[in-house]
């Protein structure tokens, strides 16, 4: 019967991020009675020497599947001894903090192994053997690679092992809870930035400390992703989550703070490497289940994968997912309404009828009758009730990766990726304020003029369904010489989109035309049925198609410079040159302005070249002292170049105390996204009548009416922003390791769209006079216009103990609070600091893990901090001295986890997520009874699954 392995036990005992501790393993850790660790099984070998020396050793079993070890005698350092015991195998570990080893594939290819020779005499002047050493790898926060994490940037580590235990099934789901993060949902993306009832980006992401996706750059394979094919309206370009399935990720590493002089633009707050399985041996067969308490929001999944030697002593990697996920809405939730009584608040539901100013003073025809009829879902609109909670999900994913070494210094690889993701969601049917024409049949009759609040129920509910392709290539050759390492590498990643969407409304079929007279062809009544043909008419399908395509050529090389009595200087240095190309193609109704609410689209086919020169250097000033640089020329077409520098130091001024601290600037010129029009949805506004507007066309005294028109803006500048950041690493002993990060990030010249109709003093550039100097337009475009600071803290301590009899125990806890979110408009604006309101700036992850023997189980914790009810800070978020709460209150959520592996090839495992059944609790009336961003809406989850590796 198989069992867990000590070193796969352990592996698992880091429950989310491990922060990557600035100590190299001690290099003076010599057992006392030697090593004797037999040939055999690689699994094994690790187990026994992970015993020995109380380590942990983290790796996906299927890794070591089918490989051996050829033993490990005599004696010698903990690094040496590992390095000894890989020896052959195509691996290599990795020191990420003291007595934490990660192993990974070597980047090296295998050498033959020379054949035995007969024994020679010994020499007396015979020198003593090299020492075997680790290979080294290269990490996300540097170019340079390393055999352990010395990076002055704050790292985290999320293993194969931690993912599994997690629970989650997206990559998306698993990011978006990381402290620090902040998820970006499907619905949130593709109804933000004013066109909520119009979903067109539906990409699934996660940013940084609050600075938005265009902050934060995900990296696969430490190569980009291409952005998403449709520009979202408020986020503009950003990168979808949904296309990479987490059977296919071996671990994530996650710089924190500017790293653009590393990585270039969209590095402003950080980096995300999402690192693929590759050189793995063996196959494994995999699949779960899962489903809510309630019985609703079903997943399951299905995967395989093979990894095999071919000759040569290359390796192939194959790898198949298919995933499923039904939709969760809001009708399925009693908490998801706007009638918020059973909290002590008010009923916000829409009722249906005619309005004076902001007060209903009729109802609409057909919902005129008892309080059943006008509570009736066809007479009042409460939108909760017909969201997307979790939108439904269909992927079907496939991955092969294929390395050949040519030769003993240098090996060829490729890899192609390719998914189909198929995304529904749903809005609430759409809704409006009707001016009905005159003599319409459903017309208020003492007062035609007034306007009609109404909602198509008739159509059924807003509906998207996008499907998302990817394809993925990428092929290279890299060498060796000596010390020093090169990479060349040509890639191509696309994106494309095709976004179908039901329920809409054109607004030139609502209203025909009979003679001179204007007539309706739809009844605006309740009691009144329309024809299908009508429906069909005023609703026709309407379809977004985009597409994104990034074709990179770039090189690097690496190695050491020269020696300091400390150690090597090292130096990483490289270029990139890129081509990207966007493709935008809205059907006839968006590009002639025929949707309601909806802006006028326009077909664009535009392509940009950049390109990228680096150079990163490392040097060990003393035995305890270490600096880093980096510098970056970033040229962009119509930007010029960009120089984005970056400095970092790490001091260990004792054994188990160590310092560091860095400091960077960051640079990101406008994408292509960006060269666009933002979403005016009425081309009418009103502006203040004063000295900056006057004279004006129609000016009705206080207010002048003016025509609103959106505009690109040509003359857009780059985005720059600085990041600090400072650091401590304690570790008093074997069993615990505390990190305190600080930072500090501050982004200039934003991208924002211009409100020029609400302060035309700040933008006098928008305000548009004919040709005799009358204020008859007011332009809206992105501008360079907005500033936003972030400070906050970071925090991350683990405590192992192993038991003499009854296993090991491991408890960790990861925080993250951010003290200041400081966000201007404008320049002449005042300056507000929004650090908790609608999302905690307080959260923290904490897990309790027990392994013992074929056992491994544990308890996790997610905390989330009290959240403020407000638009901005300084407003009162009561209204009308109605009942309301302006404090939404904090949270803990319960998730348990446990597998077991004492069938033969088998692991099974058991994932209940809030566990406490936890409903969310949202007082701001805007989220519908809960924070898309933070909450749980599916409530307690259970979640099997199966394992078997051959």
């Amino acid at each position: 019967m198989a069992k867990i392995s000590y070193a796969f036990i352990v592996s698992v005992a880091l429950t989310f991020a491990s922060e990557a501790g600035a100590f190299p393993a001690a290099a003076d850790d010599f057992p006392a009675d030697g090593y004797n660790i037999p040939a055999g099984a690689l699994d094994d070998a690790l187990n026994e020497f992970a015993r020995r020396h109380h380590l942990q050793i983290s790796y996906s079993p299927a890794l070591v599947a089918r490989r051996r070890s050829r033993g490990l005698r005599g004696a010698g350092s903990v690094r040496e001894g590992l390095a000894r015991l890989l020896e052959g195998t195509g691996l290599t570990a990795v020191a990420v903090k003291p007595n934490v080893y990660l192993l990974q594939a070597s980047p090296r290819p295998a050498r033959p192994v020379p054949a035995p020779v007969p024994a020679a005499k010994p020499m007396a002047t015979a020198k003593p053997p090299v020492p075997t050493e680790l290979d080294t790898v290269h990490v996300t926060g540097t170019r340079i690679g390393r055999a352990d994490f010395e990076s002055s940037l704050p790292l985290t580590l999320i293993t194969n092992e931690q993912i599994r235990a997690s629970g989650h099934q997206t990559l998306f789901d698993l990011l978006r809870l990381m402290p620090g993060m902040t998820g970006h949902h499907p619905r949130n993306v593709a109804t933000e930035g004013g066109a909520t009832q119009v979903p067109s980006a539906a990409a699934a992401s996660a940013s940084l400390y609050s600075l938005g996706p265009r902050a934060t750059l995900f990296l696969v394979d430490g190569r980009r992703m291409a952005n998403y094919g449709l520009v979202s309206t408020d986020m503009g370009a950003l990168t979808d989550l949904n296309g990479i399935p987490l059977s296919m990720v071996d671990h994530i590493e996650i710089a924190h703070g500017g790293a653009s002089a590393i990585y270039g633009a969209d590095a402003m707050a950080g980096v995300v490497n999402i690192i693929l399985k590759k050189d793995y041996r063996g196959a494994e067969v995999g699949g779960s289940f899962g489903v809510s308490q309630r019985g609703d929001a079903e997943q399951t999944r299905a995967y395989a994968s093979f990894g095999e030697r071919t000759p040569g002593d290359g390796s192939i990697f194959v790898s198949v997912d298919h995933y499923t996920r039904n939709p969760l809405l809001g009708s399925q939730r009693r908490w998801s309404t706007l009638d918020q009584r059973f909290d002590g608040q008010r009923d916000l539901r829409v009722p249906s009828g005619f309005t004076f100013g902001n007060f209903v003073v009729a109802p609409a025809p057909g919902c005129e009758g008892d309080e059943a009829v006008a509570d009736s879902a066809a007479c009042t609109l409460d939108i909760p009730r017909y969201v997307s909670l979790q939108p439904g999900i269909t992927s079907n994913a496939f991955y092969t990766h294929f390395r050949q070494p040519l030769g003993d210094n240098a090996e060829f690889y490729a890899d192609l990726r390719a998914t189909r993701v198929s995304l529904e969601m749903q809005n609430a049917p759409f809704y409006a304020s009707v001016q009905l024409p005159e003599g319409h049949p459903d017309s208020f009759k003492p007062f035609p003029a007034l306007r009609l609040n109404y909602w198509f129920s008739e159509l059924g509910p807003v509906r998207n369904r996008s499907v998302t392709t990817t394809r993925d290539y990428t092929a290279g050759i890299k060498g060796y010489r000596g010390k020093w390492e090169w990479d060349v590498s040509l890639s191509r990643r696309r994106n494309k989109v095709v976004n179908r969407i039901d329920g809409l409304i054109d607004e030139s079929a609502l209203f025909g035309t009979q003679g001179d007279a204007e007539v309706t062809t739809f009844r605006f009544s309740k009691a009144e049925e329309n024809p299908t043909e009508v429906l069909e008419a005023i609703s026709p399908r309407t379809t977004m198609g985009g597409e994104v395509v990034l074709d990179t050529v770039s090189g690097s090389i690496e190695g050491p410079l020269f020696a300091l009595p400390a150690g090597d200087v090292k130096v990483a240095a490289g270029f990139e040159a890129r081509h990207e190309r966007v493709r935008n193609r809205p059907d006839d109704a968006f590009i002639k302005g025929k949707i309601a609410l909806a802006q006028e689209a326009d077909s664009r086919d535009a392509s940009r070249n950049t390109s990228a020169i680096y150079a990163e250097f490392n040097a060990p000033l003393h035995e305890k002292l270490w600096v880093n640089a980096a510098w970056r020329v970033d040229r962009d077409a119509g930007y010029g170049n960009q120089i984005s520098p970056m400095f970092g130091v790490r001091w260990q001024p004792l054994r188990s105390l160590a310092l560091r601290g860095s400091f960077g600037e960051g640079y990101r010129a406008p994408t292509l996204a960006e060269l666009r029009r933002p979403l005016v949805v009425d081309n009418q506004a009103f502006v203040r009548s004063d000295a900056t507007t006057q004279p004006c066309l129609n000016d009705y005294g206080d207010y002048c009416q003016v025509v609103q028109r959106a505009v690109i803006n040509p003359d857009l500048r780059p985005e720059t922003s600085t990041s600090r950041s400072l650091g401590l690493i304690w570790t008093p002993n074997e069993d615990f390791t505390a990190t305190v990060n600080r930072y500090r990030i501050r982004r200039n010249n934003e991208i924002l769209a211009i409100d020029a109709a609400s302060r035309p003093d700040l933008f006098p550039k928008a305000l548009i006079r004919d040709a005799d100097g009358y204020l008859d337009t007011v332009e809206t475009y992105l501008d360079n216009v907005g500033s936003t600071e972030v400070r906050g803290w970071e925090i991350d301590a683990e405590y192992r103990h192993q038991t003499q009899r009854w296993g090991n125990l491991s408890f960790r806890i990861n925080g993250h609070y951010m003290d200041h979110l400081l966000r201007r408009l404008h320049p002449k604006e005042r300056e507000y600091d929004f650090s908790g309101y609608g999302t905690p700036n307080n959260t923290v992850l904490g897990s309790v893990r027990w392994s013992y023997r074929d056992w491994i189980a544990t308890l996790n914790l997610r905390y989330m901090g009290h959240a403020t009810v407000g638009i901005q800070p300084g407003q009162d978020c009561v209204l009308l001295d109605e009942p309301a709460r302006c404090r939404t209150p904090s949270a803990t959520l319960v998730g348990f986890d446990v597998a077991y592996g004492g069938f033969d090839k088998w692991l099974i495992g058991l994932n209940v997520s809030n566990l406490n059944d936890r409903r969310p609790v949202n007082y701001d009336y805007s989220f519908g009874g809960y924070s898309i961003v933070d909450d749980d809406p599916v409530g307690r989850y259970y979640l099997v699954s199966a394992v078997y590796r051959f």
